[in-house]
Formats: C-alpha cells, structure tokens, sequence
C-alpha cells in the first residue's frame, strides 16, 4: 500500500500547475500505483477555510475515499479555523490538521498554537507542518525552522508532529533529525524539492524508518522524483514498506484498501 502523506489540491500563485483539479491527481496516483494521497487544499493556507472544507470533501466523495484530507489551522484566525475543523471532523475525510508557520508567520511556540495542540490530543491527530531552514531568499522560513516546535512536541508527547520537507534544506535536516532522536511523537515527510544523493539512508540512519513518511507535494512537484529515490535507495524492503505507506497508514488511522 502507497500513501502519499504530502499532497495538494487547488491553485497556488507559487507554482505553475496545468490541471489543479481531483482527476488529474487520480490519474497521477493510478500511474504510479499510489493508493492514497493526504490532501491539505491551498485555500484552507490562504484563509478560505470554508472553500478548503467544501473543496476538500467534495474531492474525498469524488475520489470514493481516496483522497482523505487536513484542514488548516491559523494562528491569526482562531475561531474561523478551527470552526472548519471541527466541522471537518464530522466527517471520515477528515484525518489530520495542518499548520504553516512560514506562510502565516507565527512562530511554532507561539501561545496561539496552543489550543490546536489541545484539539489533537483530545482527538488523536495528527499535526502536520511545513518545515524549512533559514533562507536569504525566503525570508518568512524563519518562522518554520525544526527547533521552533520542540515547546510543544515536548509538552504533548502524545500528539505526533510531522515535519513537512523534513526541514527543507540542508541545515533544516538536520535539526529536523535531532528534534526526532530527542521526541519518539516527531515525524518526517520527504516532500519538497531538495533531491541529495544518499538523504534518504542517512534519513533513516538518523531516525529510523518507522518515522519517514513518503510524501511529494503533488500537484506542484512530479511525484516521480520522491517515489523514484525511495523505491531506489539502498534501504530494506522491510523499510521501504514502511515510508512508503505503513507509517501513514498508522498515523492517519487509516484500514487497508480504501477507507
């Protein structure tokens, strides 16, 4: 079984994308043998937390199930956010909340946070977060360095966190993989762009297996590129099978086949 743990629906003003649409992804998925994707749409980032709800599960019902999603929390919108994920979490699509502290520029320990970790203990969530390193030319990545988030991995041990791009750059991995040796409750995706030979074996010499999640960032990078290095790296089949999918499978409750 293939999750991909790191995907998108929806236009970005980022990234050029020819069909941001659900059958595009689908057909994408099919190609390439992936099961299941975990969408987090762009208009929940951009503060159209109804649109990202609506769109989100119309795109579970017309995928029959294969495309459960996240809604995002925003430190700046407390009430409006977190409305839509409770709304959300009436539903079975609904598997997980995602943060972007660069993109809303708040950082990760921030006091706003808080009742967003209170909400995933109670309702075992999953967090997931953009990660990056410190960037000359992204400035607001500051917001998303590893480090920012120990504060409240630390005081809600049972809430997993995981790590979007593993922290994106070179600085950023490896933080992101100190964070995870000191906290068994932090994860790591691979999406993102950053392509090293050997990542992903010293990935899971830092870390373990068991805490590596396959994700792309589908629709706006080929998801080629990341199940290509997985299913190529010169790791156990044993934990290919794990970040290829069993990881997610567990993390996001998610039965075998289609939920």
């Amino acid at each position: 079984m293939i999750i991909d743990a790191h995907a998108h629906l929806g236009p970005s003003t980022a990234f050029r994308v020819v069909d941001t649409g659900v059958q595009a992804l689908l057909s994408v998925m099919d190609a390439l043998g992936i099961d299941l994707a975990i969408s987090m749409h762009t208009a929940g980032i951009a503060e159209c937390f109804e649109e990202a709800y609506q769109a989100s599960e119309a795109a579970y019902a017309q995928s029959g199930g294969r495309l459960p999603y996240a809604l995002v929390y925003h430190p700046l919108y407390v009430e409006d956010s977190l409305g839509w994920i409770m709304k959300g979490l009436e539903r079975p699509g609904c598997v997980g909340i995602k943060i972007h502290p660069g993109q809303h520029q708040v950082y990760p320990e921030d006091a706003r946070y808080e009742r967003v970790w209170h909400l995933a203990a109670e309702r075992n969530l999953p967090i997931i977060t953009h990660s990056w390193a410190v960037s000359d030319y992204n400035p607001t990545q500051k917001f998303a360095t590893p480090e920012h988030f120990e504060y409240y991995v630390a005081r809600f041990s049972q809430v997993n966190l995981i790590l979007g791009h593993a922290g994106g750059r070179y600085e950023g991995h490896l933080a992101a993989a100190r964070l995870a040796q000191r906290y068994p409750n932090v994860y790591l995706d691979l999406s993102g762009d950053v392509y090293s030979f050997g990542f992903i074996e010293w990935l899971v010499a830092q870390v373990g297996a068991e805490r590596i999640l396959f994700g792309t960032d589908v629709n706006w990078i080929d998801p080629r590129t990341h199940l290509g290095r997985i299913l190529d790296a010169e790791i156990t089949l044993e934990e290919k099978r794990l970040i290829l999918g069993e990881n997610a499978r567990r993390l996001f409750g998610l039965r075998e086949g289609i939920p």
